[in-house]
């Protein structure tokens, strides 16, 4: 049985072969017959997701220079049981109806992506990851990756917006920014409420997000909307 999966699309978006290794728990010697299984197939780059809790796949990622691009937290939420908040304190969301993404729209896309494994790793191709996230937004407003994009206007400009889709049976925040200037006006709650009251209203039970746990800012605004930690994962690239 093969220990990994060579991706197409990242490979076809990239310009070289990347694959995903599979098994989330592997010893140093399990991994480094994987890498040389990649390296005869050519891959560039390998993705591997590893539970960070077992301390010999750790070690195996350092042992075979693995850079740790991203600890990906994924948050859950019973929107059942998901308090309304004071009357007052939201802002008015609506959703984004044009057939593409307005510029104010792909900058927030692009700001969405800061914390990104695709932007801190820095081998990573010039221009990727802002390129990544450009496609993000355009393929959730034309309902290819998510079924709505709401956004919040301030004096007619888009001050914050989130894509809303569904994965593993939950409703799922796809992407979710508030612009430069303006962070600490509860746009980013209004939001990921309004995200919360979309799954609950398409008859989803869970919500669910996923973000990078070195932003501490989206961390702590998901765990003050009542999210809890369902899974953590260690990203670690290869560069073979």
């Amino acid at each position: 049985m093969s220990r990994f999966q060579l991706l197409d699309w990242d490979s076809e978006f990239f310009g070289f072969a990347v694959a995903r290794i599979l098994p989330d728990k592997m010893s140093p010697e399990e991994l480094g017959r994987t890498i040389a299984s990649l390296k005869e197939h050519r891959v560039g780059l390998a993705y591997w997701a590893s539970d960070p809790n077992d301390e010999e796949s750790q070690e195996a990622a350092r042992s075979w220079n693995g850079f740790l691009a991203d600890r990906k937290v994924t948050y859950v939420i019973d929107v059942g049981r998901v308090a309304e908040p004071v009357a007052g304190a939201e802002w008015i969301t609506e959703e984004y109806g044009d057939p593409l993404p307005c510029g104010e729209l792909e900058a927030l896309a692009i700001r969405a992506g800061t914390y990104s494994r695709f932007k801190v790793d820095p081998r990573m191709p010039d221009g990727k990851s802002a390129e990544l996230y450009k496609m993000w937004i355009r393929n959730s407003v034309n309902k290819t990756l998510a079924d709505a994009v709401l956004v919040i206007r301030d004096a007619g400009r888009i001050a914050g917006m989130v894509t809303l889709g569904e994965k593993r049976g939950r409703g799922d925040i796809g992407l979710l920014a508030v612009a430069v200037g303006m962070q600490g006006r509860n746009i980013g709650v209004s939001l990921v409420r309004a995200g919360q009251r979309w799954a609950r209203g398409k008859g989803y039970r869970f919500a669910q997000v996923v973000t990078q746990g070195e932003n501490a800012a989206a961390c702590r605004l998901y765990e003050k909307c009542g999210y809890t930690i369902d899974k953590i994962e260690n990203f670690h690239h290869f560069w073979i």
